[in-house]
């Protein structure tokens, strides 16, 4: 456990204890200001802001002061005028405790964000599970970051307009494309002093899809909506080396629906693939091949090796007929109706296909991962499983 996560639960219990002593008529103030608070964070969203727009901070703070005044005349009106709530000494000290410990656990989330801009601390605020637990309840407030230099110099309609696109960009007119567009993300990670940038699918309850050669040795992780706009941390949740599969959870993209699992996808589906290769949205025609272990290809070249296995021996894939590029690496791959048919992880120019992790894999990734995961360092050797572990880790 990260130091700063012992802290802030030292914060929380040391609350809790003052509002044991304090009891319960003089924690309801305080409890006021939090629920202010809470709901001050939210008032974004009644004035038609993302929660991580430019404008979102500054009316979050107003709303915040201003109804966590209004939450403390509160509480303390209905501690004077409802004498009864003292009951008893345990009860009231109980109470107290309640109140005030969760009062300071909706201070530390709510004042996280703005740390987190902090360079020295910035990791460690990031990486943090008590925080990253908070997130996953409440999306927070958090400054957009990362915008291009001349976005504050376009009008407002400008900036929300549609990227261009390359590839075969008369597809996107098509309601699954832009359905799977809007669930789009791009992958940005720092590792071994340098930058790197894939592409990633929002599968709903905050978690991204992606692969885990472009999240290998990660420093810092972060994901972008479509592309562009505010950068927005993510953690790792789900490394598995073998598959080149790797889970991310967004705390806000917690309310994204995300895009479905196709349950069978038959062998020639016609498909789109759409990625941001070479960091430009980029959407093809695709059709579906068979899933199968039975491949025999030269081992893969990737950008990071640390922890992933680089041959395809009896490793379960699925073929796509159809070329990717690089900054592709886990997009999705979509049918006629939206739903996710593989998503990408390799290019073989010679062949003219693109290799997809089966939907199978994913599914199981998604029913397993739970808590963030470690991910190799930059000198980790490539994986070479055996024939019985690459079996084993598709039949998990």
């Amino acid at each position: 456990m990260l130091a700063i996560d012992l802290l802030l639960g030292l914060l929380i219990v040391v609350a809790a204890l003052v509002g044991a002593r304090l009891g319960l008529q003089r924690a309801l103030p305080i409890a006021g200001v939090a629920a202010g608070v809470l709901l001050g964070s939210r008032a974004p969203l009644l004035f038609g802001e993302e929660l991580d727009s430019d404008y979102a901070p500054n009316i979050a703070v107003v709303a915040a002061v201003v109804l966590g005044g209004i939450g403390a005349v509160v509480g303390e009106a209905v501690a004077r005028r409802a004498p009864w709530l003292a009951r008893g000494l345990v009860v009231e000290a109980g109470l107290g405790a309640i109140l005030t410990g969760a009062a300071a656990a909706v201070v530390v989330w709510a004042i996280a964000p703005a740390v987190s801009e902090i360079g020295s601390v910035r990791d460690d605020i990031r990486r943090s599970e008590v925080l990253e637990r908070f997130n996953a309840v409440l999306v927070p407030v958090r400054p957009a970051r990362n915008e291009p230099a001349s976005a504050s110099d376009l009008p407002r309609a400008a900036r929300r307009r549609r990227p261009a696109a390359a590839g075969d960009t008369g597809l996107r007119s098509r309601r699954e494309v832009m359905r799977a567009e809007r669930n789009l993300v791009k992958v940005m990670v720092t590792r071994c002093g340098g930058g790197y940038q894939g592409t990633g699918w929002i599968a709903g309850h905050g978690i991204v899809v992606t692969n885990a050669h472009v999240v290998s040795a990660a420093q810092e992780v972060t994901v972008s909506r479509r592309g562009r706009g505010a950068s927005l941390a993510a953690n790792v949740v789900w490394f598995d080396g073998i598959h080149d599969l790797a889970l991310l959870r967004v705390g806000a993209l917690r309310r994204e629906p995300g895009l479905p699992l196709a349950a069978a996808a038959r062998t020639s589906t016609p498909a789109v693939a759409l990625g941001f290769p070479s960091g430009k949205l980029t959407i093809r025609r695709a059709r579906l091949g068979p899933t199968t272990s039975g491949v025999r290809l030269p081992p893969i070249e990737l950008d990071s090796r640390a922890g992933i296995s680089l041959t395809l021996r009896h490793r379960l894939v699925t073929l796509i007929r159809g070329l990717n590029g690089p900054g592709g690496s886990g997009g999705p791959v979509i049918d006629r109706h939206g739903n996710v048919v593989a998503t990408v992880f390799a290019g073989i120019p010679q062949s003219g296909l693109t290799l997809g992790i089966p939907n199978r894999i994913v599914r199981s990734a998604l029913r397993r991962a739970n808590h963030r995961v470690e991910v190799p360092p930059c000198n980790a050797p490539p994986l070479r499983p055996t024939r019985e572990e690459s079996i084993a880790a598709r039949n998990a």
